[in-house]
């Protein structure tokens, strides 16, 4: 019994870890903590119908210069969310001068410290990754490199 009880809890544990795809239900967001860098706990809205990722500080800065000249609830408008995942930045950079910097950002950001986000969500090197949703479901997933890119991604 107890054999069975250890390979269901694996079982779970390898079902959670993997990647999102065209089809899955932004339900399995319901896992992962963000926060907002004034460290709000915030939660992917249900009505979201794009999310914006970038995992490594050169994306983040180019969504960031992107998102900077919109107006402040550009994003909220269309049901998207941007995400930065931060867990590979050293805590002592993150506290003294990343956090600071995106406090000052007046479009909404939420932020992910640990590293089990980058193992589920779709990235790739040197990449801002796309994602469209309709009715909590991902439609498609792209990766995009420039601001026209994310430009064209977000208006799609």
């Amino acid at each position: 019994m107890t054999k069975i009880l250890v390979l269901l809890v694996l079982s779970l544990g390898l079902l959670q870890a993997a990647p999102l795809v065209v089809g899955d239900s932004i339900d399995t967001f319901k896992t992962y903590k963000f926060e907002t860098p004034q460290g709000r706990q915030m939660k992917v809205p249900k009505s979201t119908n794009l999310i914006v990722a970038a995992f490594e500080k050169d994306t983040g800065k180019l969504v960031n210069e992107y998102l900077k000249n919109e107006d402040p609830m550009f994003m909220p408008k269309k049901h998207a969310i941007y995400i930065a995942d931060i867990h590979n930045m050293p805590s002592i950079i993150t506290n003294m001068f990343a956090l600071p910097k995106l406090r000052k950002y007046k479009h909404p950001i939420y932020l992910h410290f640990g590293e089990e986000f980058e193992k589920f969500f779709p990235n790739k090197e040197e990449k801002i990754t796309v994602i469209h949703l309709k009715d909590k479901k991902v439609t498609s997933i792209s990766f995009v490199t420039t601001k026209e890119e994310l430009k064209a991604a977000i208006a799609k």
